[in-house]
């Protein structure tokens, strides 16, 4: 009869988890563009998302001026929602998100912070969900970047 094989009890797999996660260079994005040297564009559902994070480049604590133009298929995309959450990946640092007011032309503003990593940690993710006039599933589009120490 075959040995049965036990899973690792939850809360062993969860600090495993979370360790990997949170050791530097155990899991990286794709390469891609760099927000802290300038705006990033990237396509998902059918939509084109550019971010731009200013001042660059982004530092703990201070505010952020973020923008996003939204388009699809180079016409601005208008009304709808946009929002964009700020993250470190595979550490909780809290919910920071920021709902982004229109400015005309499919472009959408808003200010944020990031927080201080006690670990030192400086790699985070923008996610940028972009809805829809008229609704359907919003557009999430991911872009890492480092903040300066």
């Amino acid at each position: 009869m075959p040995s049965a094989r036990l899973a690792p009890p939850p809360l062993a797999a969860a600090l495993a988890a979370a360790a990997l996660a949170a050791c530097p260079g155990a899991r990286r994005d794709p390469p891609g563009c760099d927000l802290a040297r300038g705006p990033c564009a990237a396509a998902a559902g059918g939509l084109e998302v550019r971010l731009e994070l200013s001042p660059r480049p982004p530092r703990a604590l201070r505010e952020l001026e973020l923008t996003v133009d939204a388009s699809r298929g180079g016409v601005p995309l208008e009304g709808g929602a946009v929002a964009v959450e700020l993250s470190m990946p595979g550490m909780y640092m809290g919910e920071n998100r920021a709902a982004l007011e229109p400015a005309g032309g499919g472009r959408h503003r808003g200010r944020a912070v990031l927080v201080r990593c006690a670990s030192g940690r400086r790699d985070w993710v923008a996610e940028v969900e972009v809805r829809a006039a008229g609704g359907g599933e919003p557009v999430r589009v991911r872009f890492p970047f480092e903040a300066a120490e």
